[in-house]
């Protein structure tokens, strides 16, 4: 097995996500998430390691309902109003800067 390389935060469990096997994560845009790379997942603490399984990289505009209730649980509309809030201390032109939809898989020993 690979060695953790790197965290990954979560603020919030989103759609109780975090409690699942496999879950996915909106993330903007890195060259640090790459298929077969594994993170320690971070909620109020360590919580798990995960491998990620595949990756789409997509457009904010680009996020749709499926994405989107998959992700936080909520619509699209509601899903782009917390990405940007999330990220609002940072200046992205969401009309070029792109983001990656991680699907991640829980590592078990």
């Amino acid at each position: 097995m690979q060695s953790i390389e790197t965290v990954l935060r979560f603020s919030t469990n989103w759609n109780h996500k975090l409690n699942c096997d496999s879950f996915t994560t909106l993330r903007l845009d890195s060259s640090k998430y790459q298929v077969g790379s594994t993170y320690k997942v971070m909620f109020k603490g360590y919580l798990k390691d995960v491998k990620v399984l595949d990756k789409k990289t997509l457009l904010l505009e680009n996020i749709t309902d499926w994405i989107a209730y998959l992700d936080t649980g909520y619509n699209r509309e509601e899903c782009i109003k917390i990405i940007k809030k999330m990220y609002s201390s940072h200046s992205i032109d969401w009309n070029t800067k792109k983001l990656q939809f991680l699907l991640l898989k829980t590592i078990t020993n």
